[in-house]
Order: structure tokens, then C-alpha cells, then sequence
């Protein structure tokens, strides 16, 4: 079984769309998780008056005070029931073979353990993806060497094993509200490959206010999640160019969390690089601290 996990905040109004969307599927054999991460909209509501509905899935709703989406992903790990696990935000949808794809070649992989899961296509209402294709259909490879060290952008549907997104919880800071995914999926690249696929399972409408949206000014405010994510780059398995980009951008929220010179330093796990990007660190901190937190 798939599990379906949407966290969700104030998205009662894009709700809609996507439980239409898992009414379609062409196999309703899944979870619908929902974490609600404190909404103050009409959200409650919409699942109150979904019990009247006979809908063709299993579903939950579950909801917590407001701490970031993070939170909520971490929030859901007693509540999964899946082998795997498909992340769906709440204001994107799903293709109606989206559940079917994944049952079908999932299977393919299950006793693969150095396999974490399966990539697919986002994609907009016009019919492209927000991602580069392979010249393979079906292409193996852990994320920092195929996504990172390759420069390949775009954001991506995942499914991974539950089994591993419990194991690795999101960090939680007190104050901070966001903490980045790519985190998560770097994580898992130290010790996994994913399996990419050359196919839109997955439909995308950012909204004004979410996460994509948000910005620089956000994860300023969100430095010591900031510097987490910083780490994962600023291992050897990651290409010198990305690695200096991580560093210049370590120091940036280092000062934001008011670390002295020496802290960051220790902290960051690379101190002679850092020691060589401070100059350029820290007149990026000041740039943006202008721009950004006015």
C-alpha cells in the first residue's frame, strides 16, 4: 500500500481540487494522510463534512498546533500505514494513474536495499515538467551525485520507503518554522540511489504564500535549519563548486543566528574552507541582511 501524506496549512480552498483528484485514481488501494499544521482557515471543516462521503480510499486527518511543515511531516510517522510514502501538498494534485504507476513499478525495486524509493515528473496544467529528462527512461543514481553535483533543477515527486522516512526526522529548532526537504533527501543519498523516471505523476500550482514562494527572508529567520541543510552540501562527495556556495551561505545564517567567528568554524565541519570564504560570507550576510530583513 501507498500512503498519500499531504501536510497542510490554510489550503482550505485548494483542498478541493486535490481530493477530486484522489477519487479519480484509477487504484484507490492507499492511505490518505492528512496532518494539519494548525490551520486557522476552514480546513477542519472540509473533513468533518468528508464523513458524510463514502470516498473509495482510506483516509485519516489529524491535526496539531502550528510548527512548520517539517513538523508535520515528523508528526505523521505514527500514522503511516504504507510501504511507501508519497509526499502531496495541498494545494498540487495528483495524474489519475499516479497510485497505479507506483504499485505497478515499485515492486521492481522492493528488494533492492540500496534503493530508497522512486522519482517522478512534477508537472504543470500545460503538460511540462518542471525537471530535466534522461536520455533513459529509468535511471539510477543517489541524489547528490545526479542532482546536485549535475546541476539538475526542478522540483520532483518522491516516493521513499516509510521505513526511512522515520528514521530520519526532520530537525526541529524552537522559533523556526521551516526547515528544508533537500535535507532530508541528502540524507538519504550518503547511503541510497532513488530511481528516476521519466513521467508526470504529479501536478504543481504554487500559490501565492507558500513555502516555494517564501524566500531568502525566511530562511534567514530559520538560520539554525539553515545551517543543518549547509553540512549535507559540504561533504566530499558533493562538487567543490557547490560545496563553496554552502559555505558562503553557512556564514550567512551563522551570523543570523549570532555565532561568533570561532563557532562557525567549529560547527560547520570545514573550517579552512571556511576560513578562505569568510571575507565573501560575510559581505553576503550584510547584502542580503539589507535586502532581505528590512
Amino acid at each position: 500500500m501507498v500512503t498519500i501524506l499531504t501536510p497542510t496549512y490554510n489550503r482550505a480552498k485548494t483542498l478541493p481540487k486535490l481530493i477530486e483528484s484522489l477519487c479519480g485514481q484509477t487504484s484507490t488501494n492507499f492511505q490518505w494522510l492528512v496532518i494539519d499544521d494548525g490551520s486557522t482557515d476552514d480546513t477542519d471543516s472540509i473533513f468533518e463534512r468528508l464523513k458524510n462521503y463514502n470516498l473509495p480510499f482510506q483516509w485519516e486527518y489529524h491535526k496539531k498546533e502550528n510548527g512548520g511543515k517539517h513538523t508535520a511531516l515528523n508528526f505523521a510517522h505514527a500514522y503511516i500505514k504504507g510501504e511507501v510514502v508519497l509526499i502531496l501538498d495541498s494545494d498540487d494534485y495528483l495524474t489519475d494513474d499516479a497510485i497505479e504507476t507506483v504499485e505497478k513499478e515499485w515492486p521492481l525495486y522492493r528488494n533492492c536495499a540500496d534503493i530508497c524509493g522512486m522519482s517522478y515528473f512534477r508537472g504543470k496544467k500545460d503538460g511540462s515538467h518542471l525537471s530535466v529528462a534522461n536520455a533513459q527512461d529509468v535511471y539510477i543514481d543517489d541524489d547528490i551525485h545526479y542532482r546536485v553535483n549535475q546541476k539538475i533543477k526542478g522540483d520532483r515527486c518522491e516516493v521513499v520507503r516509510t521505513v526511512l522516512l522515520k528514521k530520519n526526522p526532520f530537525p526541529v529548532y524552537q522559533g523556526e518554522r521551516f526547515f528544508p526537504e533537500g535535507w532530508f533527501w541528502n540524507t538519504l543519498a550518503m547511503n541510497y540511489k532513488t530511481v528516476y523516471r521519466n513521467k508526470t505523476i504529479y501536478i504543481c500550482e504554487y500559490l501565492e504564500g507558500g513555502l516555494t514562494k517564501s524566500g531568502r527572508a525566511l530562511r534567514m529567520k530559520c538560520p539554525l535549519g539553515m545551517m543543518d541543510d549547509c553540512r549535507m552540501y559540504l561533504d566530499n562527495r558533493v562538487c567543490i563548486r557547490r560545496r563553496v556556495k554552502e559555505m558562503l551561505l553557512y556564514w550567512v545564517y551563522a551570523k543570523c543566528a549570532g555565532y561568533s567567528f570561532g563557532k562557525t568554524l567549529s560547527t560547520s565541519g570545514r573550517p579552512v574552507g571556511m576560513m578562505l570564504t569568510a571575507l565573501p560570507g560575510m559581505m553576503l550576510y550584510s547584502y542580503w541582511k539589507r535586502k532581505y530583513l528590512k
